[in-house]
């Protein structure tokens, strides 16, 4: 026989046999699978990501309803190979207290196309990255790298005799396109109804409804069915979140005739269609209590768009009270005090300049922030202070001001006109970059309205997170904008005279000081040795500022061999690592414990009262709180007689499951405080603390 055929029919046979084994990831198992006993070169081939969850957990569909995220692949395949997307079976409603999720209880295969050249040939092996979110009464992310060992052949190749029923059964609960159907869709009074013609409608025993968009209808209302023959009309209330009517209605419906279901894809283009018998918002499903139901947080009623606007513009105004925006605001502060009284233009354009660098940069952050979670990355306000890295870059940029303002060395006019020589109009440059920078430190404190303000926009479509977040900017920036804008708030500032340059002098030291806690939070993250290379790196910095003004060869090639020193010191600093569970017990406060979901959910079954900090080294609201607030010796004392249990969920590294379960109380960065009296329900307790809140929650 020819070796060109019975290689291939070889490795078809063998190849099998080396097939990954499954992996387990908390109570999910993955794995990858084909279709048949090879790839077909030149044309469209079937492989399956399989997920099997524990009994009465779940895994979410493509639309995850109230909460939850879809399950994601990232390939990484041989040359040749092409993978297209999920291609989603029909999903189940999961029923949460008074929320409702679309997912797989049961072991389902999400199946996707790849296309394999015709030149392709030989071994190959498929990998590729699954990410999941797991849900029972917590909710757990999941990922796993999952690889497939494989064959390219031009032979003849047969279905796996062990998963081709699966494969089948899986086939038989994708949607099929409803091309010959007559739908239209009509939005009025909060609710709404879609209008479904087609003649395989008329004997169908049950119906059910699931929206391609996440914030069309509320997931948990009833969906209230009329049918006239064929013709069906279904109404469901309009999401809380809902903002504009769409061009079109897209999802599926999944026709039951007994127990066996039957799934259509469909797309309704606006029209007008019959009002139901009664509003579909006055009745909503109620399942039957169990012990996931009763874990379940009560979600809190979703602010309206403009009120969310309203929180995130005071959440920015009340940020410029923080110690964080202390110094550099000083800064801003020392800059408009030189503008003389006549030059109210000047402090216009300045104002409209440093409004434009601290919105700009709001908005700079969200959208980082919304491209990273597209990608799967758990990420929240105050993320990219979990990075060694830009704690360190920030570490240099803080000192190399301070040390300007201490008169080391001068960029241009004075340190405000960092930058000026960027654009025509001297000080609008550094106006705009200290706005900039006004956000880059700002983002480890979180003021009070800030939490919810971002928790709702991280949840919504890129246009309203963007909005919330250039408001956000808008209130950091308006005390500024208000004092260039108006002349009798402007003539309140103090006169110009030499006392600025002592007061120059001065604001260095409160960003030395900040300085010193970047370097702590480096060290907390890292290592003693990293921060010593930090500080080494701090050392160089001020060698090449006291040559700043030098003239001449040799100090301009010192200075650059200097900064290059220092930066080549910050990016070789190596991530963060997730500490050992021995040490993270370690550095917890005295009579507490690391927070997870399944240590919750004990203590809650034993009717203990727990009380749960999300903290991170980083974020100065939180140490304020755990100074002024939770090591108080009255909160202690409580703490001790009432048996608390403490649980601290550290957010200084990045950690999926603490990301995820800030998202499930619609925050998106910390703190966050939770009580849970006596394992009842949480209550969420303010972002700013005083020993009296702490305490009036344990009641």
């Amino acid at each position: 026989m020819n070796l060109r055929v019975l290689i291939p029919l070889l490795l078809c046979l063998v190849l099998p046999a080396l097939h990954a084994a499954p992996v387990r990831h908390g109570p999910v198992e993955a794995e990858l699978l084909l279709e048949r006993s090879a790839l077909t070169a030149g044309t469209t081939n079937t492989v399956a990501l399989r997920l099997r969850p524990d009994p009465q957990w779940h895994v979410y569909w493509r639309n995850p309803g109230d909460s939850g995220i879809p399950t994601a692949l990232e390939w990484s395949l041989p040359t040749g190979i092409e993978a297209g997307a999920i291609e989603w079976p029909y999903p189940h409603m999961q029923h949460l207290g008074e929320l409702t999720n679309y997912g797989y209880e049961q072991e389902t295969l999400h199946l996707v196309p790849l296309t394999v050249a015709a030149s392709s040939a030989g071994p190959v092996t498929l990998r590729a990255k699954a990410k999941w979110l797991v849900c029972k009464d917590i909710c757990i992310p999941g990922n796993a790298d999952l690889e497939l060992p494989t064959t390219v052949t031009s032979a003849t190749t047969t279905l796996d005799p062990d998963w081709a029923p699966s494969f089948a059964a899986t086939r038989k609960q994708l949607p099929r396109e409803a091309t010959d159907w007559q739908t239209a869709f009509q939005i009025a009074d909060g609710v709404l109804s879609l209008s479904l013609q087609a003649p395989l409608l008329a004997d169908v025993d049950r119906i059910e409804f699931f929206p391609y968009a996440n914030d069309l209808v509320d997931h948990a209302a009833t969906q209230r069915i009329e049918r006239d023959g064929d013709h069906l009309r279904l109404s469901q209330a309009n999401s809380a979140y809902f903002v504009d009517a769409p061009a079109t209605v897209d999802g599926v419906v999944v026709l039951y005739r007994g127990n066996s279901g039957e799934a259509w894809s469909f797309r309704a283009q606006p029209g007008t269609v019959a009002p139901v018998a009664a509003p579909a918002s006055e009745a909503r499903p109620t399942p039957p209590a169990s012990a996931e139901t009763a874990a379940a947080p009560a979600p809190a009623v979703p602010p309206s768009f403009l009120a969310v606007l309203l929180f995130a513009l005071l959440g920015g105004l009340i940020l410029n009270l923080m110690p964080c925006v202390f110094p550099v605001l000083s800064l801003k502060a020392l800059a408009m005090a030189q503008t003389a009284a006549d030059q109210a233009h000047v402090r216009r354009a300045q104002a409209l300049a440093y409004t434009a660098g601290v919105v700009l940069s709001c908005v700079a952050v969200a959208a980082l922030m919304l491209g990273l979670r597209s990608a799967g990355e758990a990420v929240g306000w105050g993320f990219q202070l979990q990075s060694p890295i830009f704690i360190g870059l920030l570490a240099y940029i803080l000192f190399a001001l301070g040390l300007s303002l201490s008169g080391v060395a001068q960029f241009g006019i004075g340190v405000m006109n960092l930058g000026g020589k960027l654009t025509q109009r001297p000080g609008n440059s550094g106006a705009f970059f200290t706005g900039v920078l006004a956000v880059v430190v700002a983002t480890p404190c979180t003021a009070p309205f800030m939490g919810s303000a971002l928790g709702y926009a991280m949840t919504q479509p890129a246009w309203v997170a963007l909005s919330v977040f250039a408001v956000l900017g808008l209130g950091l920036a308006l005390p500024f904008l208000l004092l260039g804008w108006i002349p009798g708030l402007a003539r309140l500032l103090p006169r110009p005279g030499a006392w600025m340059e002592r007061f120059k002098q001065v604001m260095a030291f409160p960003l030395y000081l900040t300085v010193v806690w970047l370097l702590w939070v480096l060290m907390r993250q890292t290592d003693a040795n990293v921060a010593a290379q930090a500080m080494l790196g701090l050392v160089l910095i001020a060698f090449a500022l006291w040559l700043w003004n030098s003239r001449g060869l040799w100090p301009s090639l010192l200075k650059l061999l200097s900064l290059a020193g220092a930066a080549w010191l910050i990016f070789t600093v190596p991530g963060t690592s997730s500490p050992s569970a021995a040490s993270t017990q370690a550095s917890l406060p005295a009579h507490s414990e690391a927070w997870s979901s399944e240590r919750v959910a004990q203590l809650r079954a034993e009717g203990r009262t727990i009380f749960v900090d999300f903290t991170a080294d980083w974020c100065i609201t939180c140490k304020v709180n755990e100074r002024g607030a939770l090591r108080s010796a009255r909160v202690e004392e409580a703490f001790r007689n009432r048996d608390v249990a403490v649980l601290i969920g550290d957010w200084t590294r990045s950690d999926p499951a603490i990301t995820a379960e800030l998202a499930r109380f619609g925050r998106n960065g910390v703190p966050l405080y939770l009580v849970y009296v006596n394992g009842g329900e949480p209550t969420v307790l303010p972002q700013l603390l005083t020993p009296d809140v702490v305490l009036q929650a344990l009641h």
